[in-house]
């Protein structure tokens, strides 16, 4: 096995150049594998931290059961439910504060005519909540929405659209309402907003008016706060208030379902891309690595017969073939999981470049993400050589005493070789 093992590491430094392109295909294949996982990892933790920050002065959310279907809507939207009722549910012992929250499409338009955020994220429109516990949004410039037509944009949409205090913009609901823009404001405590979507608040009428079916007096739920109960006692304190047809969740829950919501579409658009060149990166790989093990076998057809003649058996002759596709698999795989890392770095990078807001925050790199890359980059060089690795096997040791061509590795010249018996 020593011997063997030594045949592989002899074999290596003699092909490296030839080996040099499979070790190339394979860490450009894990590179976009571990980059697609460490970066849909991070932006998810990312996502998660953004929302329990944005969201922690909401307790508990109070909706309609009934979910209707909403075409290219992940999970279809709620049913309205009727405003009035944060007026009852503050009379319950342990709320601190309820408002209605109205949410719905809202395309807003730039300065220059071109809609912010195009057909990819999200674009929300909704009604500011007074109560700076509830709203996840706080005001960085300017001031709240407080007569018609008046709108709050994220600083990140503002941006994107050429847009500042005192503007006047459009905002497609789908109609299209002629707003003025009187205050910016972050998602959480800095983010320019809730990841790439975009968001309009208006006055609560307004919102009524322009994003529930009948117009006024609906809400898309009421949100609420505490006062000494925790989430879940605030939730059971709230059920028997509630009429029929309407639900109540703790705000942790709700959090969570909005972040699936948001980044669910997109991370899965992102990451299914990059799965896509992790594949043909890997599909490439498995063809250059049998083409350059058929290709290194065949030269040393002589030098495998030598071996079979001095009594190495089939078995030793392809552990030593197979240990080279090892040693390529792993070293590669090893090298291309670092640039993975780096990959999902730059990605992120690239983004906030390009003004398109991820939220912020150190890489996550979990288990998996180390470890799927590694197996399969391993394994797809490993399997790629066997069907080499097989025939260097059953070489036969007469195949010694035939003319041979080898290949001179310092010099990369062949030379023919005559062997008399």
């Amino acid at each position: 096995m020593n011997a063997t093992r030594r045949l592989a590491l002899r074999s290596l430094r003699a092909h490296r150049r030839r080996l040099a392109g499979t070790f190339l295909a394979v860490l450009l294949g894990v590179a976009f594998l571990a980059g697609t996982m460490v970066l849909g990892d991070t932006l998810r933790a990312n996502f998660d931290t953004l929302f329990a920050d944005a969201n922690r002065g909401t307790d508990a959310v109070v909706r309609s059961a009934d979910v209707l279907d909403a075409p290219n809507t992940p999970g279809g939207v709620r049913a309205p439910v009727d405003a009035a009722l944060a007026d009852r549910l503050r009379a319950v012992p342990g709320v601190a504060a309820a408002e209605p929250s109205v949410q719905g499409s809202g395309q807003l338009v730039g300065k220059d005519g071109r809609p912010v955020g195009g057909q990819g994220p999200p674009t929300l429109a909704g009604n500011w909540l007074t109560d700076a516990g509830l709203n996840p949004y706080r005001l960085a410039e300017g001031r709240a929405p407080a007569a018609p037509g008046e709108a709050v944009l994220n600083r990140g949409a503002a941006a994107a659209g050429g847009l500042r205090i005192g503007d006047t913009a459009v905002l497609r609901t789908p109609d299209p309402v002629r707003i003025t823009v009187v205050g910016l404001a972050t998602f959480g405590a800095d983010a320019d907003g809730m990841g790439p979507s975009t968001f309009t608040a208006l006055t609560l009428a307004d919102a009524q008016r322009y994003l529930t079916p009948k117009g006024t007096g609906q809400a898309s739920a009421i949100r609420l706060r505490a006062d000494g109960l925790t989430q879940e006692q605030l939730a059971e304190r709230l059920r028997p208030a509630l009429p029929a047809g309407v639900e109540v969740v703790t705000g942790r829950a709700a959090s969570q379902e909005s972040t699936e919501q948001v980044s669910g579409r997109f991370l899965t658009m992102f990451t299914t891309l990059l799965l896509v060149f992790a594949g043909i990166a890997l599909l490439v790989a498995t063809f250059t690595i049998h083409n350059t093990f058929a290709i290194v076998v065949a030269q040393r057809t002589r030098e495998n017969a030598l071996l079979r003649a001095l009594g190495a058996s089939r078995r030793q002759v392809l552990g030593a073939t197979l240990g080279e596709a090892l040693a390529v698999g792993v070293l590669a795989s090893a090298a291309g999981l670092l640039g993975g890392v780096g990959m999902a770095t730059g990605l992120k990078a690239l983004f906030s470049a390009l003004g398109f807001a991820l939220p912020t925050g150190g890489l996550v790199i979990g288990a998996a993400a180390v470890a799927l890359p590694l197996v399969t980059g391993t394994a797809v060089t490993v399997l790629s050589a066997l069907l080499p690795a097989v025939r260097a096997a059953r070489t036969a040791p007469l195949a010694a005493l035939r003319d041979t061509a080898v290949d001179d590795a310092a010099t990369g010249r062949p030379a023919r070789v005559r062997a008399w018996a």
